[in-house]
């Protein structure tokens, strides 16, 4: 597979590019990836959202179940117990919404890094415009294309050798 982006030959579907390091798909099978996303960027996005959804759910029921229920006589243990798993559950959510931020970050910042190193190898080997041409070509001690070109009249000739 050639990288769409730099052209960089053999590279493996469903992996970073060696040279420019953008994400190769692999385009002839139905995308596999998980919450609609095409590439481990938008995946990460999606699963954001998410955890941040979710997170904010978690901790909307917990407060209601706290603030519905505490103080009030012949509530059941239970009640105080899933109001803490759901807090919990916010907190793991925002922990992985802070990972993927960290992520994001680390992919911003090899993008990036492919990009000037991109930029630079364009820049080392751009055409310069120069005013000096090239000498006249020296044409008087080139070989001609077959030494046996005009020379199949010999052949025919009779040559006389002398015996000894």
């Amino acid at each position: 597979m050639f990288c769409p982006k730099c052209g960089t030959a053999d590279q493996k579907e469903n992996t970073y590019c060696r040279n420019c390091g953008d994400f190769l798909p692999d385009l002839t099978k139905k995308n596999n990836l998980a919450f609609g996303g095409n590439t481990p960027e938008e995946q990460i996005k999606v699963s954001q959202k998410l955890n941040l959804l979710s997170a904010i759910v978690s901790f909307a029921v917990a407060i209601l179940l706290y603030w519905a229920h505490w103080g009030k006589p012949d509530v059941s243990s239970t009640v105080y117990m899933a109001a803490t798993f759901l807090l919990t559950i916010g907190l793991w959510q925002i922990s992985n919404y802070v990972i993927g931020l960290k992520l994001k970050k680390h992919f911003n910042k090899r993008k990036e890094s492919s990009d000037n190193k991109n930029k630079s190898a364009k820049k080392q080997f751009q055409s310069v415009q120069t005013n000096e041409l090239l000498p006249e070509a020296e044409l008087s001690n080139v070989v001609p294309t077959s030494i046996t070109e005009n020379t199949t009249k010999n052949i025919s000739e009779k040559i006389n050798r002398k015996s000894s």
